[in-house]
């Protein structure tokens, strides 16, 4: 059998990181990620939230009104997710709200410089 030259995952072989403001840093990412991903997918779906927003994006033509619905359709998937019972680990339902109200109001003013312009 010929060796490969594949090194593989270099944990463990040295005695600590070499750039531990990084793994502090990834630590951080996969803290806030296990948070935000139990408030927005589905339990046996990870990229559910992703998979609704791109469903509701397609509607639209405009690349811009695409972007906007994407956004919604996030903050809706994380609503539909806690309104199965879940606790919020991120921010509360009212923020959500107030996010979706502040995204279609940012919107129409986009629309309405964009049509009269």
């Amino acid at each position: 059998m010929q060796q490969s030259n594949y090194l593989g995952p270099q944990i463990g072989l040295r005695k600590g990181p070499r750039n531990p403001d990084f793994v502090v840093i990834l630590d951080k990412m996969r803290e806030i990620h296990d948070k935000k991903a139990q408030d927005y997918a589905k339990d046996d779906n990870v990229y559910s939230n992703f998979e609704f927003a791109a469903l509701v994006s397609d509607i639209f033509t405009d690349p811009v009104d695409r972007v906007f619905a994407t956004m919604i359709a996030i903050k809706l998937a994380r609503l539909a997710e806690l309104g199965k019972g879940k606790s919020p680990k991120n921010e509360s339902v009212e923020d959500s709200h107030l996010d979706l109200a502040t995204y279609c109001t940012i919107w129409a003013a986009y629309r309405k410089r964009h049509q009269s312009g």
